[in-house]
């Protein structure tokens, strides 16, 4: 992913230089950012969902009954 950022931040700074459409710095900027700091979605793993590995107080472990369907 931090390639493909370059690859974006690169084309869209030189897409802006060629046409003149300066607007575009902004997000060759964004992703030359985030390239350079290997960062998206707001930090280091930031899209992951959280894992919930702690028990509660007063929750015990259940024990999982499997029946089979024939």
């Amino acid at each position: 992913m931090r390639i493909f950022r370059a690859v974006i931040a690169v084309w869209a700074i030189a897409e802006a230089w060629r046409t003149g459409e300066w607007l575009l710095l902004f997000p060759g900027g964004i992703f030359a950012l985030q390239a350079i700091f290997d960062v998206g979605c707001c930090g280091a793993s930031g899209c992951a969902p959280a894992q919930r590995n702690f028990v509660q107080p007063g929750e015990k472990d259940t024990e999982v009954v499997y029946e089979e369907i024939r």
